[in-house]
């Protein structure tokens, strides 16, 4: 049984911190010489406390309650989800916003922040999403979701077991605790067209064609994508993880062990050297078709090593925000897609609709 419980503000967090540091300096009164910013490229503990307590009465927080202001919000999100790395050592911010004292003087912050972001702990909305298709071969396929069984029998066959090492070292391996996973060439030739997958949606906002265009892990930067609006073929039984405490009860429900296959980049990414487990994701699909992790889930607990007992912990990893992974069929195109633009240089936006004029 998991007896510690983990729930709490967004400053709980490591991408929460994040996301409460840059709030600050987005809505620092001096653009042009933030300290907030400048704090980022050489952090300390020490400096970033007395950075916040002389530079807190500069920062507009009243702007987050302006509805208008939602895209903003949004823009420092993706920056706190774009600083993830945990198949490596952690960021030297993450590691001083981990400062016990700069969680306790950002809690306030967060909880602006958590009042003003009204959506970011609702349920998954079927009638919402949206699958996000960056391929670049300029075509225009309708995705078919089929075949979920049989990855996650394949996810549980590559997850599970034993890992490898060189010079008594482990070594490689994936770093995600995601319902994923990748097919070899061998693979491809024994399913063929089109390849089992486990589809993920987000949903759609005012202005953006799906939040994932915007608030993704590990992003490989395409220049375009289509959002295909999905439904839903027949009720569904969705788990929702909007906390730690969520994510917890999936690992005591349905845990599996996958120290050998994820030590590797956990070990660098916490720096605890044990037993690591998450849900086995076969298991969880007997019981739901959707499992939703929820912008304030994201938050407070993606890059979070939780202790499970005295020797094992759990983490997750490679989600992104609002994502929800479908364990089963039950997803088909609904319609037509809208194409969308990257604009990732763009002082003030990312995505744009690709028959909008360029702001």
């Amino acid at each position: 049984m998991v007896a510690e419980r983990f729930g709490g503000g967004l400053e709980t967090g490591p991408r929460g911190r994040l996301l409460c540091w840059v709030v600050l300096d987005r809505l620092h009164a001096d653009q042009s010489s933030s300290p907030f910013w400048q704090a980022r490229f050489d952090p300390d503990p020490d400096e970033m406390l007395r950075v916040l307590d002389s530079s807190l009465p500069a920062v507009n927080l009243a702007a987050l309650d302006d509805p208008e202001n939602e895209e903003l919000l949004l823009e420092c999100v993706a920056d706190s989800v774009g600083a993830a790395r945990y198949y490596q050592d952690p960021d030297a911010l993450d590691l001083a916003l981990a400062d016990p004292r700069i969680q306790a003087a950002l809690a306030p912050v967060a909880t602006r922040i958590a009042a003003a972001a009204k959506w970011w702990s609702d349920p998954v909305d079927p009638l919402k999403q949206v699958y996000v298709d960056k391929r670049e071969d300029g075509s225009i396929r309708p995705p078919v979701f089929s075949g979920a069984r049989v990855v996650l029998e394949a996810w549980r066959n590559k997850t599970t077991g034993p890992g490898r090492r060189h010079r008594g070292q482990w070594v490689g391996g994936p770093w995600w605790s995601t319902p994923v996973s990748f097919f070899t060439v061998e693979d491809a030739k024994r399913y063929g067209e089109p390849l089992p997958w486990v589809a993920g949606t987000t949903r759609s906002r005012p202005g953006l064609g799906a939040v994932e265009l915007l608030l993704e892990e590990d992003s490989f930067g395409a220049p375009a994508a289509l959002c295909w609006p999905v439904r839903v073929r027949m009720p569904v039984r969705a788990f929702e993880i909007d906390n730690p405490d969520d994510w917890m009860e999936l690992v005591e429900r349905y845990g599996v062990d996958v120290t050998g296959k994820r030590i590797a980049h956990w070990s660098l990414a916490t720096g605890l050297d044990r037993r690591w487990v998450i849900p086995d994701w076969l298991a969880v699909a007997e019981d739901y078709e959707v499992v939703h992790l929820t912008v304030n889930g994201y938050l407070t607990t993606s890059g979070r090593a939780l202790a499970v007992d005295t020797g094992s912990s759990t983490f997750l990893a490679g989600w992104n925000p609002d994502m929800s992974y479908w364990l089963s069929d039950v997803l088909e195109a609904a319609g037509s897609p809208t194409l969308w633009v990257s604009e990732e240089h763009h002082p003030e936006r990312r995505w744009r609709l690709a028959d909008e004029s360029a702001p």
